[in-house]
């Protein structure tokens, strides 16, 4: 903002959220501009495609808009430490603004402009680059345009990080030169195998004119990947253990799945009921059922004795004495 509390001229709304600061760069492809989230009050880098003609007037056009859009869209499922992240698409104007991750630092080609790397930082960088290229492939997206330009080297930390996936112009002639695969610059044809054609391109001109047979050289590597026949060229797995081995990194295990929490203690429960009887069988011919025995008839009551009756029974007693 301006002493005045306005904002610059150039300090475009995009999407009613993210502020243009300044040009990053620009080409065949569009403008970068660095600009800020409002909402989410942090800085990120939006791209402004650069197409043939006005979408609202020109068929092709719109179609590009339209592909450029979806692709973007795509491309935020990609997710890798050094696959550029990319936060939102927005419209405006009729084009695809596509908003990403404000990677700090300088591209591969600016680092090439002061001389070739030693081939075990370029190795370290292809095995960065191609980290990036099997989660994009994974999710269905083809690069497309991997070159130097593209190639970012973060400041302070060394994370190289691939941008623009898939969201490209699509035109192989605005490409530099040897870096399009056979197959793309012949026609529509971009597969998996394209890439890892480019990331072979990538790689010489990494190491520049360092002698390519050298023992331990990357050499015979860049040789197949540069093959004209996709189906001659070796597969990202197979890249990825010759650039490990040429970094002396052991191969990457595969992942175990996450060990889950160890069962709970059950809880204490009531006890074990007694177990049931063992079932009996049936007797076939099964006794009667003995008749209950007849009540005892209680005693009888002894004979009550009145004073007249004793005295009879005294003198009967008396007269059998005599």
């Amino acid at each position: 903002m301006t002493e005045d509390g306005e904002h610059p001229p150039d300090a475009r709304l995009i999407g009613g959220r993210y502020r243009l600061a300044g040009r990053l760069g620009a080409g065949p492809a569009g403008t970068v501009w660095r600009a800020r989230d409002e909402q989410e009050e942090r800085l990120v880098a939006v791209k402004e495609p650069l197409l043939p003609g006005d979408p609202a007037d020109d068929e092709e056009s719109r179609r590009i808009a339209h592909r450029l859009h979806h692709e973007a869209r795509a491309a935020t499922r990609v997710r890798h430490p050094s696959a550029v992240t990319v936060y939102d698409v927005v419209t405006e104007g009729g084009l695809p603004w596509i908003v990403m991750e404000l990677v700090s630092g300088e591209s591969l080609r600016e680092v090439l402009e002061r001389g070739p790397l030693p081939s075990a930082e370029a190795a370290r960088i292809g095995l960065a680059v191609l980290g990036a290229l099997r989660a994009a492939h994974a999710v269905g997206i083809v690069h497309r345009d991997v070159k130097p330009a593209n190639v970012l080297l973060e400041s302070g930390t060394g994370r190289v990080v691939l941008t623009d996936f898939g969201i490209g112009d699509g035109h192989a002639q605005d490409a530099p030169a040897g870096f399009v695969a056979p197959e793309v610059a012949a026609g529509p044809g971009a597969g998996p195998a394209c890439d890892l054609w480019s990331l072979g391109a990538l790689l010489r001109a990494a190491v520049g004119d360092a002698d390519p047979g050298a023992p331990g050289s990357l050499g015979p590597l860049l040789d197949r990947l540069q093959a004209d026949d996709p189906a001659a060229r070796p597969d990202a797995a197979e890249v990825e253990a010759v650039l490990r081995d040429h970094l002396g990194l052991t191969a990457v295990p595969e992942p175990a799945g996450e060990p889950g929490p160890p069962p709970a203690d059950p809880l204490p429960g009531p006890p074990p009921a007694d177990p049931p009887p063992e079932p009996q069988a049936a007797d076939p011919f099964p006794e009667s059922p003995a008749a209950d025995p007849p009540p005892v008839p209680p005693p009888a009551p002894a004979p009550r004795r009145t004073p007249l009756t004793a005295l009879a029974l005294l003198l009967a007693r008396k007269s059998e004495a005599d």
